[in-house]
C-alpha cells in the first residue's frame, strides 16, 4: 500500500511546474523584427531589450519545478520502507 505524503505531492507539483514552464516558454511569441534592417557602417549598435514576462515566468517555473522535484525525489530515495 502506497501512502500519499507531502513529498509525493511536492514531486508531482514540481513535475507539473516543469511541464507548464516549458510550455509557456515554447508558446511565447518571438520578436517580429529581423537582422535585415541595419546600417552596417553606422556607429549605432543594436541592443536587444529584456525578454518578455512570459519567457521569464516560464524559466522561473522550470527552475522552481526542477528544484522541488529533485528535492522530493532525493527525499523519497532515502526514505525507509
Amino acid at each position: 500500500m502506497i501512502r500519499r505524503t507531502w513529498t509525493h505531492l511536492t514531486l508531482w507539483l514540481g513535475l507539473l511546474a516543469v511541464i507548464g514552464g516549458a510550455l509557456l516558454v515554447a508558446t511565447t511569441p518571438r520578436a517580429s523584427f529581423g537582422w535585415f534592417a541595419y546600417a552596417p557602417l553606422s556607429d549605432y549598435a543594436f541592443v536587444a531589450g529584456p525578454p518578455s514576462w512570459q519567457t521569464l515566468l516560464g524559466y522561473a517555473l522550470v527552475v522552481l519545478g526542477l528544484v522541488s522535484a529533485a528535492f522530493a525525489a532525493g527525499r523519497l530515495s532515502v526514505r525507509r520502507r
